[in-house]
């Protein structure tokens, strides 16, 4: 029997983007007056580990570990699709790094290497986890029979939505407004590359990186925004126009097949 997320995989996937929506709210409206001394790094650090909490529950419910990639071998020749992938890793790198100062209590800084620690463990594997196993694992997946285009463009469509949680917990709405524009195209490519990898891991992987380097960019001068705007456009582009390819392959195999049906009476 098909679980409701085969059965209805656009209305789930609305409802848990609605869902994580609710969960920020409801972690700055109880988790603030619970503890008042958590400032929003700190509020944002349980959220986030909340949500792998979440994702790795919906997998194991719905026991997709081999139907998400997860116990798949990588395919290797997909490998050059994630150059522009890679290229926006090593931009903080070229750029200037620096490491953040982040407060989790009022009033108290963390030493800088309990800082790489955060932003490494508690930050990046935590964000790479929950929203490739959601994302490009299970909504992908359960969208993939409505095509892949339609798959790709409504799961990056949720991708960059939901980061609305950054202004429920208090961050400022002209930094959703620009991840949105930066989101939507790299989730669109992230999915057409899901595709082809035949493994979630590689994506899990540059995932933890490029929060990793986000994170430690020094500065966001001139350069390093054009830089990445452009590689975001040629990623949105390039995956769309994978996504439309397989979408023609399936059609054009199920036409081959219907022929094949057709005519194998009149053979017999």
């Amino acid at each position: 029997m098909k679980s409701i997320v085969e059965r209805r995989p656009v209305a789930v996937t609305l409802g848990i983007g609605a869902g994580i929506v609710a969960l920020a709210v409801f972690s700055r409206l109880v988790l603030e007056p619970l503890f008042p001394q958590l400032t929003q790094s700190g509020i944002g650090l349980i959220l986030n580990w909340l949500f792998v909490a979440f994702s790795i529950g919906l997998v194991a419910w719905l026991g997709w570990w081999g139907k998400i990639r997860l116990t798949a071998r990588v395919n290797r020749r997909a490998f050059v699709y994630l150059l522009p992938f890679a290229t926006i890793v090593f931009l903080p790198v070229v750029f200037g790094m620096a490491v953040p100062e982040v407060s989790l209590v009022e009033g108290e800084t963390l030493p800088a290497w309990l800082t790489v620690v955060l932003i490494v463990v508690g930050v990046a594997l935590g964000a790479a986890i929950s929203e490739e196993l959601l994302y490009r694992g299970v909504l992908l997946r359960a969208l993939e029979p409505r095509g892949r285009l339609f798959a790709g463009l409504l799961t990056a469509t949720l991708f960059g939505l939901t980061h609305v949680s950054q202004i429920i917990l208090g961050g400022p709405a002209i930094e959703w407004l620009v991840s949105i524009i930066l989101i939507i195209p790299m989730g669109i490519g992230l999915a057409a590359v899901a595709f082809r990898l035949e493994s979630l891991w590689p994506l899990v992987v540059w995932h933890l990186a490029v929060d990793v380097t986000a994170l430690h960019a020094a500065s966001m001068p001139t350069g390093y925004i054009v830089a990445l705007v452009a590689l975001t456009i040629i990623i949105g582009v390039m995956g769309i126009w994978l996504l439309r390819k397989d979408d023609q392959a399936a059609r054009l195999a199920t036409a081959h097949d219907a022929v094949d049906t057709a005519v194998q009476p009149k053979i017999l």
